[in-house]
């Protein structure tokens, strides 16, 4: 199984008899998401890369297949219905969404070797000279760590006992130096240039899953989508839970005054049944961005309201 960065899991071990794919897809797309939905099979992988919405990728594994773009969507719409893997979904900052685009497509700046034989220092000086955009992994018997890099600079770290993104460089250090210890390097465009090729609008999505159903031999149940918020009688609950999510996000990059402005907008704005309105949650989110800024100017706004857009349109694609 590849490694890939898991922080901040929206949705974790979703049978795949649970969730339609071109559903989930359509509505990651809609509300903005940036992360990453999985598929994971005893037999195969599969990773979709979402950038505000575009999805800038996509890479199915198959015992020695390696799939990607139409052919990787067709692929996963067919293991989909065979209802033998789970959906996982992670959100992430577009920064980081680059960086994982790196490790499954990214251009290969240094083969894998062990550390040992690396002038370590050299390589991240060359790295920062040539501002590059990518991952700096490394990889020791079971434990593995990654730094990701924007033009050059370190912008987190992260290694596989981790559940988000982290600023401190210590548990890269502790696997780089183990014995045996390897390290690569991969390399990636800018994250404008990638959502410049969205998947979803070269592909017709629900025509490539209504002709997987057609080609599945054994003719399972159609895997069928959970109906939408709106629609549901006990949509309290989810919602809560997302609401408290995006005043987790609100705390994180502008302390309590943040989490507090959330509430009090999103109350002003109906409460939290506004967040089932694509029309609403994009004003409510255009009043947080503008009262954010007023809370603390160097705070990174953008940021935040990205990660508030992947949440919800993550939330709402199961």
């Amino acid at each position: 199984m590849l490694i890939l960065p898991r922080s901040n899991p929206l949705y974790e071990k979703i049978p795949t008899n649970q969730a339609k794919l071109p559903d989930m897809l359509n509505k990651m797309a809609s509300g903005g998401f940036t992360g990453y939905l999985s598929y994971l099979s005893p037999t195969a992988e599969a990773y979709a890369l979402f950038a505000k919405g575009s999805l800038i990728s996509i890479l199915l594994l198959e015992g020695q297949r390696r799939k990607t773009g139409f052919d990787g969507i067709a692929a996963l719409c067919e293991l989909a219905l065979r209802h033998e893997g789970v959906f996982n979904i992670y959100r992430m900052t577009t920064d980081v969404v680059m960086c994982t685009h790196a490790l499954l497509h990214g251009e290969q700046v240094l083969q894998p070797q062990e550390v040992r034989t690396v002038d370590l220092k050299a390589v991240l000086e060359r790295m920062k000279l040539q501002t590059l955009n990518g991952t700096v992994l490394f990889a020791a018997a079971e434990r593995s760590a990654m730094i990701f890099y924007k033009q050059g600079l370190p912008i987190g770290f992260y290694h596989d006992g981790a559940r988000e993104v982290e600023t401190s460089a210590l548990e890269s250090q502790r696997v780089a130096a183990l014995p045996g210890a390897t390290i690569e390097i991969r390399s990636s465009p800018p994250v404008t240039d990638l959502m410049l090729h969205n998947l979803l609008e070269m592909v017709n999505i629900d025509r490539l899953w209504d002709s997987a159903q057609k080609r599945t031999a054994t003719q399972p149940t159609p895997a069928v989508a959970a109906p939408p918020a709106e629609e549901s009688t006990d949509h309290q609950a989810p919602l809560q839970e997302m609401v408290d999510d995006l005043s987790e996000i609100a705390l994180a990059y502008l302390s309590r005054q943040g989490s507090s402005m959330l509430e009090r907008l999103l109350t002003a704005a109906g409460g939290s049944t506004v967040l089932l309105d694509a029309g609403k949650t994009a004003a409510l989110l255009a009043d947080v961005a503008k009262e954010g800024l007023t809370i603390d100017p160097e705070a990174k706004i953008d940021e935040m309201v990205d990660l508030m857009q992947s949440e919800i349109a993550g939330r709402l694609s199961v």
